[in-house]
């Protein structure tokens, strides 16, 4: 008799461990799990207006701008393509 309960405590306990790790993933959202990826990376800034604009748009709008405040996002531009920005501002 001692052995059966003792047998039956261990599966109800692995039965609960497997129902909250069950549970548990029902609201997990990291990537790739039950949702979508962290998501897109915005890069940009707000201009004097307080509207949001990408990178790109900077690059293209106002170039020497971002080399001035944000040298990160040209890093890799080449000669040809700073000369073909650089006459936009």
């Amino acid at each position: 008799m001692k052995m059966k309960s003792r047998s039956l405590l261990i599966l109800g306990a692995m039965l609960m461990l497997f129902g909250t790790l069950t549970f548990q993933a029902c609201f997990y959202t990291g990537p790739g799990y039950y949702g979508p990826p962290g998501g897109p990376v915005l890069v940009g800034d707000y201009d004097d207006s307080h509207v949001w604009h990408d990178r790109y748009w900077w690059i293209a709008n106002h170039h020497n701008w971002v080399h001035e405040h944000h040298p990160e996002w040209v890093a890799q531009e080449t000669p040809e393509e700073h000369q073909a920005y650089a006459h936009h501002n």
